[in-house]
């Protein structure tokens, strides 16, 4: 597993469901689900987009239920946890890029303890079943002790060769509230303060057509650039190219100039034993090269949706993750 630690990821350990249940109750859908590995379920959940916005896979391990969201957070949440554990107990850890974590538990249907994973000092009313974690908290890695605890309360340990092997997987609708109703009022205000503020992405809502779609990569390769501060010559004659209609030699060149300046960051990548801050700053600006890239590919859509994919690796502040989930949407409406 510890490959895997530097990824967004959600592993949910659930008692007394079966594999079926598990999926169903954490969002599964009947459409493209099927038996896939970790590495397949991340690529079906690419290839899914803007579709379904994420995929799970679920298995046994001894006599408990795993399952494991790459760039997902089904299980996290306490309505779907609580629902996980109607039967007994489920225990479920969640990181993601923008520095985000959470430990959280609960037995027969109620959700006992949601503790910032991020933050080794979050002690207070632990249940019982959770009296591990101040100690293994004191390791540097959280997210592996955060792997540990799951084993101690499971009595398995969740091994590489687990996600190696093929399990019952399937699309996830992250987006829809388990409990019937229409979303929060104040949600809605959010969102239209936020759309008040965006005219571009407003517009698209209003006016979608698939020509457009090289629109939304555009504002994807914005994003990137702004939440990454990168400020490069071929930034600039990305973003400037992609307010027209670039050819597909334009489109070329701006690849070949791309993946260019990626190879240059690459030798000038900063060692291990620099600060932190340094360290992300760099990964920030070599992946906002990486949705640049996307943005620029030859078909439209194809761009569109590799930049949105893309960009979800980076750390989306509210105002970036209301602009992406809304060209996510629209994608969605492009390709429907």
């Amino acid at each position: 597993m510890e490959e895997n630690l530097n990824v967004p990821l959600c592993v949910t350990w659930i008692e007394s469901m079966s594999v079926t249940e598990t999926l169903v109750t954490a969002g599964g859908q009947a459409g493209g689900s099927g038996r896939r590995t970790f590495a397949q379920t991340v690529q079906a959940a690419y290839d899914a987009l803007p579709g379904w916005p994420g995929a799970a896979i679920a298995g046994s391990l001894g006599s408990w239920t795993v399952l494991v969201e790459p760039n997902g957070f089904q299980g996290s949440r306490p309505e779907v946890l609580s629902r996980l554990a109607q039967q007994g107990r489920a225990l479920s850890v969640f990181w993601n890029a923008n520095g985000d974590g959470q430990l959280a538990y609960a037995e027969d249907a109620h959700v006992l303890a949601m503790v910032d994973l991020l933050d080794p000092e979050d002690f207070e009313d632990l249940p019982p079943a959770l009296s591990a974690w101040p100690e293994l908290a004191e390791q540097d890695d959280l997210r592996s002790a955060a792997l540990t605890l799951g084993e101690l309360l499971t009595g398995e340990r969740l091994e590489a060769q687990w996600l190696d092997a093929e399990h019952q997987s399937a699309m996830l609708d992250a987006f829809a509230e388990p409990a019937d109703g229409p979303p929060a009022a104040q949600d809605e205000l959010d969102h239209l303060a936020y759309l008040a503020g965006d005219p571009r992405v407003a517009d698209l809502i209003a006016v979608p057509h698939p020509d457009r779609a090289r629109e939304i990569a555009a504002l994807v390769a914005e994003t990137a650039c702004e939440l990454s501060g990168l400020r490069e010559p071929v930034a600039d004659r990305v973003l400037a190219a992609l307010t027209g209609a670039p050819s597909p030699d334009v489109l070329a060149e701006l690849r070949a100039d791309i993946r260019l300046r990626s190879q240059e960051m690459l030798t000038r990548s900063p060692d291990a034993s620099a600060p932190t801050q340094t360290i992300e700053r760099w990964q920030a600006r070599y992946q906002a090269l990486s949705v640049l890239e996307a943005a620029v590919e030859e078909d439209a859509l194809t761009a569109a949706r590799d930049a949105i994919w893309r960009v979800g690796m980076l750390r989306l502040n509210d105002r970036a993750g209301r602009r992406v989930g809304a060209l996510m949407s629209v994608l969605a409406r492009l390709q429907s």
